[in-house]
């Protein structure tokens, strides 16, 4: 979805390489900055923030992340994510923002690949309807953007998904990017996938089967492991 050159490169490389260490033990140091390889480009370039989190980092970072660009969104926010299987914090985080009347949209794939997180997610919809959050279903295949858009200008792009393994447990990266004009190319991504989407009716939602129900609910219990 995104190629990212510069500086940035050398800092995704110093985290990809102490993620090595930490799994394999082995070192392999990165190469050091070099601005002559490596230029940052005054005109074109965006000041990007690197975050990382899993074993051998601060606890949390990552999470945290989210949930301040959540609370900070105040016209719209738009959640990409392959997984959706959110902690209890960034639930209500994304809750309150669609009832102070943020517009929020949330893009998943209609199929998932994982049968465990596909009924586990479901399982989240009731609330995020019920709040005002739009819910679309992307109908393009296995959508595996994870990218996270606030008022245009504040964007989140990177590893993690927005699961609990993601946020607690697995090896992740995400850059931050506070420029409107990353933003607008973001947009125009996400915006294609909306195009290829359903938008989720919540009318028809809540007359879903009891079968479906029962099997979200039984499937929601295993969310902290997903």
């Amino acid at each position: 979805m995104a190629r990212m050159e510069g500086p940035v490169a050398t800092a995704m490389g110093i985290v990809y390489s102490c993620d090595w260490e930490i799994e394999t033990g082995k070192r392999i140091l990165p190469p050091p900055p070099d601005v002559n390889i490596m230029p940052f480009e005054q005109a074109s370039g965006h000041t990007i923030h690197t975050i990382a989190s899993g074993p051998g980092f601060p606890e949390d970072l990552i999470h945290q992340a989210l949930l301040t660009a959540t609370y900070a969104a105040r016209e719209y926010l738009i959640m990409t994510t392959p997984y959706f299987v959110p902690s209890d914090d960034l639930l209500h985080a994304i809750c309150t923002a669609a009832q102070r009347g943020v517009d929020v949209s949330i893009i998943l794939p209609r199929k998932n690949d994982s049968l465990l997180v596909g009924w586990a997610s479901r399982a989240f919809f009731s609330e995020l309807l019920a709040a005002g959050v739009k819910i679309y279903q992307f109908e393009g295949g296995l959508l595996h953007t994870k990218s996270v858009l606030v008022d245009g200008e504040l964007s989140l792009v990177g590893t993690v998904n927005l699961d609990m393994r993601s946020l607690w447990l697995n090896f992740e990266i995400t850059l931050v990017i506070d420029d409107t004009g990353f933003g607008a190319d973001l947009a125009a991504v996400q915006d294609d996938y909306i195009s290829r989407s359903r938008l989720l009716d919540a009318r028809l939602w809540v007359k879903r089967p009891l079968w479906q129900r029962i099997t979200e609910r039984l499937f929601y219990f295993f969310s902290p492991l997903l």
